[in-house]
């Protein structure tokens, strides 16, 4: 019974991963590890000895074979993805198809059929290394980022996938190689063990990027909803606001009114044009966005909405927007929304500042997504608030002129040109807005060796601050 839900789980973990973002080749290893280690259960299940059916026990050895050969395969392979130490395709490619030499050796010398049968010593000598080189790119890949929300997403995989590898790898293969046999009947136990985990982390903080999905689609929920309200409440609420301002009017056209009754119906009229200009700026933001797409260099857009921030920063002479570009990226995207994406984040940072401080704007890029970090030293934002605040109507301004719509905006922006947007903030520390532009998108790129910085070109400044 117990290896049956072992196999469930490790099938189940693998299935959420995979269906959340089957396009990341990074999810695709993970689930791949869990399909592999499940196969091993199941042969586990079929039973022992050759008196059973002919077709149960060719399953068996199937099954069991690709258990022990594969899963240690595609852990290995899993930690080279995921480290992205080697960046090259074709490279990667290759390393790939050679990882898989020990595997063809060990089918034609050791049985399958009728019975699985292996020396461990033997299957010790490759899989030991594959396991632990996964580790230590696991370790190395958390080790060497130096973006603090990605940096805590890395160690908290490192802290769930590490000590299941090791002790898939210490049961299975080195006990049974040094003679201790019948550990591995514990694995169950470890699985349910980490798949409530694998729950607890994936829904509090985020392992292999599913949190952010879940997320994702609670606020694309939430997005349309929104779209569906605002469509009635056009329809409704102008409707009636339209029939008062015209009775309003007409009031005063029939009516001779003294002073005040005069001012008291222009009130009215005042209230109703308020909101029906209220009701048209809330569906302009809602609808949906359709983008002129074109060629343009993403580090002069940024520049562009350096330049027209200027008006905020006329009361606030003591904040400095800095910028460290280091990479030069040439895109194509609608460039006037990303601009209004980009001013719109940097005042609400010059708002967070309280008329002093600093805005680091940064361009990086990495194999497969370009960054914008747009980092301040504000007052942050609230543990509380950081989740809610790409919803829409969603403010923590307090201000009857803040509709909660422009963070709202920037969300559907960069989902529009198939990125996202990600914030990490500290309450008097500090806040990181991350864009992220995928390279599908990106028809040149030349990454700068030394950042094109002014004033400040120090990464570690900022990731402290937020540490």
């Amino acid at each position: 019974m117990f290896m049956f839900i072992m196999v469930a789980l490790l099938w189940l973990m693998s299935s959420i991963l995979f269906f959340r973002n089957p396009q990341n080749e990074k999810i695709r290893w993970a689930s791949i590890i869990g399909f592999f280690g499940g196969f091993g259960g199941i042969g586990a299940l079929l039973g022992k000895g050759v008196n059973r059916p002919e077709w149960i026990l060719h399953l068996d050895g199937i099954f069991t074979s690709i258990g022990h050969y594969f899963t240690p395969y595609g852990m290995l392979i899993f930690g080279l993805v995921y480290s992205d130490v080697i960046r090259n395709t074709g490279k990667r490619n290759i390393l790939k198809l050679l990882c898989l030499i020990p595997i063809f050796i060990m089918y034609p010398i050791f049985q399958v059929y009728p019975e699985f049968k292996v020396d461990f010593r033997i299957l010790a000598l490759w899989v030991v290394p594959y396991v632990v080189t996964a580790n230590i790119l696991l370790i190395y890949s958390a080790w060497r980022e130096d973006r603090p929300t990605i940096k805590r997403r890395k160690i908290l995989t490192c802290i769930f996938v590490i000590p299941m590898f090791t002790f898939v790898l210490v049961t299975n293969i080195i006990l049974e190689a040094l003679g201790i046999v019948g550990v591995w009947h514990y694995n169950p136990w470890i699985i349910v063990s980490q798949f409530l985990v694998f729950v607890y982390f994936g829904a509090r903080y985020g392992i292999l990027g599913v949190r952010i999905r879940f997320e994702k689609e609670i606020r694309d929920s939430k997005m349309k909803a929104a779209r569906s309200g605002s469509a009635l409440f056009n329809h409704t609420i102008k409707n009636e606001i339209a029939k008062i301002d015209l009775l309003v009017n007409q009031l005063k056209e029939q009516i001779a009114l003294d002073e005040k009754s005069s001012e008291k119906l222009n009130l009215v009229l005042n209230s109703t044009n308020h909101l029906l200009e209220l009701s048209t700026r809330i569906q302009s933001k809602l609808n949906t966005i359709k983008l002129k797409e074109s060629e343009f260099s993403l580090n002069e857009s940024i520049d562009r909405a350096i330049k027209l921030s200027n008006a905020y920063l006329y009361n606030n002479q003591d904040i400095k927007i800095m910028r460290q570009y280091m990479a030069d990226v040439t895109i194509v995207g609608d460039t006037e929304q990303l601009q209004e994406t980009y001013l719109n984040i940097i005042k609400n940072a010059i708002e967070a500042m309280d008329g002093k401080g600093q805005i680091l704007i940064r361009v990086y890029a990495s194999r497969k997504k370009v960054y914008i970090d747009f980092i301040d030293n504000g007052k942050g934002i609230e543990k509380a608030d950081l989740n809610r605040i790409l919803d829409p109507f969603y403010s923590t301004k307090g201000s009857t002129n803040d509709y909660g719509l422009g963070l709202t905006q920037c969300y559907n922006i960069l989902q529009k040109h198939d990125g996202s947007i990600s914030v990490k903030s500290q309450v008097n520390k500090g806040t990181i807005f991350t864009l992220s532009i995928p390279s599908k998108r990106v028809v040149d790129i030349k990454i700068s060796e030394q950042s094109n910085s002014n004033s400040i070109g120090e990464k570690g400044l900022w990731t402290t601050k937020l540490n």
